[in-house]
């Protein structure tokens, strides 16, 4: 099995370029008595217990993230709620983004286009496209809201303070916060259980074709 980023979205962001995919084949641990069984099937009937096979690792992988999700796995220590976060979204994407993509007499593939993803697996440098900064939110009023929306949700200006490395407001009393850390990038590692474990996928995978290669025999 093997696993790939796959280039998509012209246009979009460094963090939602790439979906990734999931190749999987049989008969890479597969016993000389079963290779020998699989050289008298020919190519369609092979490509078909792989579309089966694939199928089977693409049900083990959404239930997998269901697992993961239920289990909060996306959040990390400095996980903020918000009223500009749709709790459970991007957790649903990635887990409903899982689809069979192909199969043939080598092996198949399938895939998780959901935005996002393939950052979460691979890590990777977010840059800013347009501003000369990226805003990261400090407080939880400011989560998944850009600047200016969360200025025409909350009526507060942001302002800079010479020295910092951020934007501030007003608060009662007197008082400034900082609202919106300011960074040139941002470099983040591979989330750990992004990916479902190999074994998973090539389990499910391999269940499923034999499954399948059992129904072809008794069939004879």
């Amino acid at each position: 099995m093997q696993q790939s980023a796959q280039q998509c979205l012209p246009g979009a962001s460094n963090a939602t370029r790439k979906m990734i995919n999931v190749g999987v084949d049989v008969t890479d641990n597969a016993s000389p008595a079963l290779k020998k069984m699989i050289a008298l099937l020919d190519g369609r009937e092979i490509s078909e217990l792989n579309e089966v096979g694939a199928r089977s690792a693409t049900n083990a992988s959404i239930d997998y993230h269901r697992g993961f999700n239920s289990e909060n796995g996306w959040r990390g220590s400095n996980y903020l709620a918000g009223p500009g976060r749709r709790s459970g979204d991007f957790a649903q994407n990635i887990t409903l983004g899982w689809n069979f993509v192909s199969a043939s007499k080598q092996g198949a593939t399938i895939r998780n286009s959901a935005p996002f993803y393939a950052h979460k697996v691979t890590g990777g440098t977010i840059t800013p496209k347009r501003a000369k900064a990226l805003t990261i939110p400090m407080v939880s009023e400011a989560v998944g809201r850009r600047a200016r929306d969360y200025e025409s949700a909350t009526g507060n200006l942001l302002f800079r303070v010479m020295g910092k490395k951020a934007l501030f407001e007003k608060t009662e009393g007197g008082g400034i916060r900082a609202v919106y850390a300011l960074v040139k990038q941002v470099t983040q590692k591979p989330w750990p259980g992004a990916l479902p474990d190999r074994d998973l996928l090539e389990d499910s995978f391999t269940k499923g074709w034999m499954g399948a290669f059992a129904d072809k025999i008794e069939s004879l």
